[in-house]
């Protein structure tokens, strides 16, 4: 009888105990997210790396710009660099 009673007692305390749920719904979600992640990039992927390479072009662009400046002044340049 005594057995049974544990048993009885450790079963209640079990589906009272929601902490193993909270991390199980924690670890589906970062699944799917990570399901849809991944199809979003083999769909996209080709115009994603299209993208990404003219946003590296375009700040590639922009840094050489800072660099050097147009010349305004016509001392032929500027920038950090002194024109050299």
């Amino acid at each position: 009888m005594r057995a049974s009673t544990n048993i009885q007692s450790l079963v209640l305390r079990l589906r009272k105990d929601e902490s193993g749920v909270i991390t199980t719904e924690y670890a589906f979600l970062i699944a799917f997210v990570a399901i849809i992640a991944a199809i979003g990039m083999a769909v996209l992927g080709e115009d994603l790396q299209g993208y990404f390479t003219a946003l590296g072009d375009g700040m590639e662009a922009i840094g050489d710009s800072l660099l050097d400046p147009p010349d305004v002044d016509g001392n032929g340049g500027g920038g950090i660099d002194g024109g050299n």
